[in-house]
């Protein structure tokens, strides 16, 4: 095996992944702007901004790919046709089927994540927003986790010691076992050591959940945190805690240290969950 070429080996990774995952369907809510993070956000949509070689939105479809997502669904809205031109000019390289849901009006994470909701049908399905930037080879585990405990949403987690960043994120409870107490949004001094990610596997339990949380009423939105915490009241989320990195890249200093980072893990060439993603 140790002859194999890296390509060779990604290929038939993604074909033990594809007959071990139950999941087979991913949707990627890429509609956002980005206007924090600058003059560029005038030209492309965020999902487009490079991490080092690539977009972001080309890791987050690499991730899904490596454990096994055959069905990718991107939803959109500002500079559409950039999102789609850039997909068509890598298609070849991908291994996914990839389509597009317009999303005409922003109206949240769970507004987004609704629209999919004609094409996922009774299948459970894995989302990850197209501003996360995760280096990890925990999903697979968190696919597994997700089908022995059949919860409504499972999200995945990371410890997290710098509590600005918690501060300016999330701050999330669990049990031992794995089940969500409680998420707090942005917390001014958070109480709990762990965050969430920006991934999430789902059953289809959640479009009614989502219909059912209120927007919120002064941005208008119907955000998925409120959907989540409601589940956890209801015992029916879990978090998954994953080994290795993420980002959720909202401003130019975390694309920095996004990019940094991926320049890192590929220059070094080090020992790390990195494979997952190229």
């Amino acid at each position: 095996m140790k002859n194999l070429s890296t390509g060779f080996k990604k290929t038939l990774h993604f074909l033990k992944s594809r007959m071990a995952n139950p999941i087979k369907i991913g949707v990627i809510p890429a509609a956002g702007a980005g206007r924090r993070l600058g003059y560029m956000s005038g030209l492309l949509p965020k999902t487009l901004f490079p991490v080092y070689d690539r977009p972001i939105i080309h890791y987050v479809i690499d991730q899904m790919q490596a454990v096994g997502i055959e069905d990718i669904y991107i939803i959109v809205n500002v500079f559409k046709e950039k999102v789609k031109g850039y997909l068509d000019l890598v298609k070849i390289d991908l291994r996914a089927r990839i389509h597009f849901i317009e999303q005409e009006q922003i109206g949240g994470t769970g507004e987004a994540i609704l629209l999919a909701e004609e094409f996922t049908k009774d299948k459970p399905f894995m989302v990850v927003y197209g501003d996360d930037c995760t280096v990890t080879d925990s999903l697979e585990g968190m696919v597994n986790e997700f089908s022995k405990v059949n919860p409504v949403v499972m999200e995945a987690v990371i410890k997290e010691r710098d509590r600005a960043i918690l501060s300016q994120t999330c701050s999330v409870k669990l049990q031992s076992d794995g089940r969500i107490i409680e998420i707090l949004e942005k917390p001014e001094n958070p109480p709990y050591l762990t965050r969430g990610c920006g991934v999430y596997i789902f059953n289809p339990d959640i479009y009614r959940y989502i219909r059912q949380t209120p927007v919120h009423p002064i941005r208008n939105e119907r955000e998925i945190t409120y959907t989540i915490n409601e589940l956890a009241r209801l015992k029916k989320a879990y978090g998954y805690t994953i080994r290795g990195h993420n980002i959720n890249i909202n401003d130019s200093d975390q694309l920095l240290k996004a990019s940094n980072l991926i320049k890192m893990l590929k220059t070094q060439n080090t020992n790390t969950s990195f494979d997952q993603l190229v």
